[in-house]
């Protein structure tokens, strides 16, 4: 069987040197690559186990309903399934799910699988050295990802923002110079031009901010989320108040990065999906505690119905968190809003310099 499987290479590179059994879905996951070690725990040809649901390695059961869905729960880290090999053998197997940069268009999860000896107690730790591994992948693929990003904001605000200023300058002087014909037809076309120059240069000053805020890395978080609370607030029309009890949070440019898109994050699914009218945020430090809190006034949810939902904005805040070492919660009621907080520590290097050291 051969399946025409989206950025199918990509996957394969990323999981082949993975010695425990691997496979890559994408965020609806359908299998689009798998290593060696996978094709052989489940007695497959590699080829034959791409483009499938990943519960297609479930046994065709009653309980194969409840085992998808937990597979696919945004709570998911991790557990114990039964998984059926090609002969139709019963495998029980450890699984690790990981979400691997899934706001991109090459993102998906990372399954790993080992098999269990079932007379023997299976804890936690049975992820080892590898579970690290792969955040320190996750959370490497992100910073690149930030680093582009980085360098074409800067681009697009350096190079296609000047050369626009210029145009404009060179309209400007030729509308003026053109204003002794008294030519209403030219004069319209180059004043309609001057405007439309405007609004490009809007555009692109809005594009390179989406990009990468360059108050991000020049004045800090606090004032990152400042800015990003009144522009979403202008643009959906909800009430955000954001309240900051320090004047300074010395955190490393990988931390602020992650708060920053959380915050992001947490808004535009706000936005989307709370059909709130207020949100509520908090930035503060407890000791060597970060906690950024995240509280709307909308519709909330059942969160026994969290898994069912096609949330990848929670697993993309979620994983973020995991990544700094931090911990991720979220807790909603139907009609009593949702809240979400993010904890994390300051790094040595991170804490701020004491008087005696200054």
């Amino acid at each position: 069987m051969e399946n025409e499987i989206p950025n199918r290479t990509t996957n394969q590179l990323l999981i082949q040197y993975i010695p425990d059994a691997a496979v890559f879905t994408d965020t609806s996951f359908i299998i689009t690559a798998c290593n060696k070690t996978a094709a052989t725990l489940f007695n497959y040809p590699q080829p034959d186990l791409l483009g499938f649901d990943i519960s297609f390695l479930l046994p065709a059961s009653s309980a194969t309903n409840t085992q998808t869905a937990s597979l696919k729960n945004t709570a998911f880290t991790q557990g114990i399934f039964d998984h059926l090999n090609r002969a139709g053998k019963s495998i029980p197997v450890h699984v690790t799910r990981h979400a691997i940069d899934i706001e991109s268009v090459n993102g998906g999860f990372l399954f790993i699988y080992k098999p269990v000896d079932p007379d023997k107690e299976q804890t936690k730790d049975a992820e080892g050295p590898a579970t690290v591994q792969l955040r320190e992948l996750s959370d490497h693929l992100l910073n690149i990802r930030e680093t582009e990003r980085t360098n074409i904001a800067r681009e697009i605000h350096d190079e296609l923002g000047q050369q626009l200023t210029i145009l404009k300058m060179d309209i400007s002087w030729l509308h003026q110079k053109l204003q002794k014909f008294e030519d209403a037809t030219v004069l319209q076309k180059t004043n309609d031009t001057l405007q439309l120059l405007n609004e490009t240069i809007k555009t692109v000053r809005r594009i390179a901010t989406n990009l990468r805020p360059s108050m991000l890395d020049d004045l800090g978080l606090i004032e990152a989320i400042e800015w990003q609370s009144k522009e979403f607030e202008k643009r959906s029309g909800l009430t955000i108040i954001f309240e900051c009890g320090i004047p300074y949070l010395p955190v490393s440019n990988a931390v602020a990065t992650s708060l920053f898109r959380i915050y992001q994050e947490a808004l535009t699914n706000i936005g989307r999906h709370a059909n709130a009218k207020h949100v509520y945020s908090k930035l503060q430090l407890e000791n060597d505690k970060v906690i950024l809190i995240i509280k709307d006034d909308g519709i909330g949810f059942d969160m026994q119905t969290l898994g069912a939902k096609k949330t990848l904005g929670i697993l993309g805040m979620k994983e973020r968190t995991l990544m700094m070492g931090g911990r991720f919660e979220i807790n909603s009621k139907a009609e009593e809003g949702t809240t979400i907080v993010i904890t994390t520590f300051l790094q040595m290097e991170d804490r701020p310099t004491s008087q005696a050291d200054r």
